[in-house]
């Protein structure tokens, strides 16, 4: 396998890839898997947590893999090259199977590499994934394999998906040993979900309210009316009002607004369309208003966020 890395990939993505294989050849006592760390020039690369990796060689010194992982994080489009899409296209060529971890996704899609394909990545980049790469089915799942592609979400994601791959190679006794090893007692399907439940992430088993929020999150384009949303599960206003104050400690107006001001952001700050669009694409009647509301929510205006975030990236 080689693992190519992206500046600011995520240690703990690389690392969950990696340290399976490594306890595969120690549980078996045979070398089933070798593997190479490479880097455009061969340099070393700095990870999101400022640590820095030495690779062992560049593109040009690699020997053909059977797989090919890229391995990213924040800022993904710092690793778009036209030498990486010809390294990438030549590898798909010879029938090496290409995957990637995180944000990887995104450079293999950038190179027409996913399209036709089903794949996944991490669920802050899922809106504008899906809409900067239309020819990819992208699902919103922990990891995906599909024919010579694989592709994780990331994080322990890429355990997940290892443990997987071992067990589809090496038999299902060896990934559950090398679960084992590394202390991880409940292997997740790739359907299972990135993110916890909003009863785990809220707090709350109440169903009225889980299901009044499940409707806000189906509708942040063209949102719903508070009597609308009371309608819903059969309550007054006033009692739709009482029952997220006593949860959440706000309004149902103000979380709504929250929600899909955080997707105005995610598409502000990951793909190109004018802010106008954005703004329906939201839920706003018009830009100005939105202006207003993102100015007030995040302290800074939909320009200037976007201008940070591509001086960050």
């Amino acid at each position: 396998m080689a693992f190519y890395l992206v500046p600011e990939f995520s240690m703990i993505g690389f690392s969950a890839l990696v340290d399976p294989l490594r306890q595969a050849n120690y549980v078996s006592g045979e070398t089933l898997y070798r593997w190479q760390v490479v880097s455009e020039k061969g340099e070393a690369v700095v990870a999101s947590n400022g640590m820095s990796l030495i690779a062992d060689c560049g593109i040009d010194q690699e020997k053909k893999p059977d797989m090919l992982i890229i391995c990213a994080g924040f800022g993904p489009e710092k690793g778009q090259s036209k030498r990486l899409q010809t390294w990438l296209q030549q590898h798909s060529r010879k029938g090496v199977w290409l995957g990637s971890q995180d944000t990887g996704s995104y450079l293999l899609a950038k190179t027409g590499l996913l399209n036709g394909y089903r794949a996944t990545i991490h669920w802050e980049n899922l809106i504008a994934f899906k809409e900067v790469f239309q020819q990819v089915e992208v699902v919103e799942e922990l990891y995906e394999i599909d024919r010579r592609r694989f592709t994780c979400s990331g994080g322990l994601a890429g355990l997940d998906m290892m443990l997987y791959l071992i067990h589809c190679q090496r038999g299902h006794e060896l990934s559950l040993s090398v679960s084992d090893e590394l202390i991880y007692s409940h292997m997740r399907e790739g359907k299972a979900p990135q993110r916890m439940t909003n009863a785990l992430r809220l707090g709350t088993n109440n169903r009225k309210l889980l299901k009044v929020i499940e409707a806000m999150e189906n509708h942040l384009e063209d949102p719903l009316n508070i009597p609308t949303l009371a309608a819903i599960v059969n309550v007054s206003e006033r009692e739709l009002e009482r029952l997220f104050s006593r949860h959440l400690q706000q309004s149902p107006g103000r979380y709504y607004r929250a929600k899909r001001l955080q997707r105005a952001r995610s598409l502000l700050q990951q793909t190109d369309r004018q802010v106008v669009d954005i703004a329906m694409a939201s839920g706003f009647g018009s830009a100005a208003h939105f202006s207003r509301a993102y100015r007030q929510f995040f302290n800074v205006a939909p320009s200037q966020d976007r201008h940070q975030q591509i001086r960050r990236s």
